[in-house]
This record gives C-alpha cells, structure tokens and sequence, in this order.
C-alpha cells in the first residue's frame, strides 16, 4: 500500500546519522518525487515517538522543534493510548523501493495542518536527513 500526507508509516529499517535503527513510527509529509544531493526520493517524514512518561514529556517539550501531539490526533491500527512528539525540524527522505514500510495510521487533517504551520514557523534549522537515499 503507497502512503499518503498525513500517514502514520512504520518503517522495518531506517539509518540517521550512521547508526542502524529499527521499526520506528514516521509521519508523511509529502509523497512528492525530487531529488536531493543528487539522490532521488520520493517520501518526506518526520519520526513520532510516545513519551514514557512525565518526566520525560517536559523534557522533550523543551526542544524548540518538538510538536506535541495526543494519542487521538489521529487513528493508529492497533495503537497504544500514550501520547507523544513529532520531531518536527528533523526531515527525513526515503525512496519507497529502498525501505519497507507500513501504513498504520493516519494523522487527524486539522493535526496535518498544525504540524506543517510548526514546521514553516520553526526558527531553528531544518535537519535534512538523506541517509537512507544510499
């Protein structure tokens, strides 16, 4: 199944900054082809992650480019009812034949609209992460 704006990805395999990760949750932000740094992609995510509690949220809500978010901002298949944070100024680029990825949910439209007004008004710089165009 091809994602769509406004998904809820779980990708298998996934690299940042030369470490190997795994099964993680992403939110699709265009599904646009182009190319960047002479690399074709055709998916553009930020990674989602549930607080492990309240110590930890108020520490990841001090991050200027962390965007909140409820369980009930969207519909996960078989998702848990924690709560979390799109880490909203790291963009990451895939290439749809070079992961393996599943659709799990969807983000709530007025919740898409909010997270992309985040990302335009950050003043902080936008991490382009291109490690899994390789």
């Amino acid at each position: 199944m091809r994602c769509e704006i406004g998904d809820i990805i779980l990708i298998g395999e996934y690299y940042h900054g030369g470490k190997h990760l795994s099964r993680h949750s992403f939110v699709v932000l265009s599904v646009k082809g182009g190319t960047i740094s002479g690399l074709d992609y055709n998916i553009v995510c930020n990674v989602l992650s549930s607080f492990k509690g309240e110590k930890q949220r108020v520490e990841k809500l001090g991050y200027p480019g962390n965007f909140e978010i409820s369980h009930t901002d969207g519909s996960v298949v078989d998702g848990n009812s924690k709560d979390g944070y799109i880490k909203a100024e790291q963009i990451y680029y895939f290439s749809d034949d070079k992961i393996d990825y599943s659709v799990i949910g969807k983000l709530h439209p007025d919740v898409y609209e909010r997270l992309k007004e985040f990302i335009i008004a950050l003043d902080i710089p936008l991490e382009l992460i291109i490690d899994n165009l390789y």
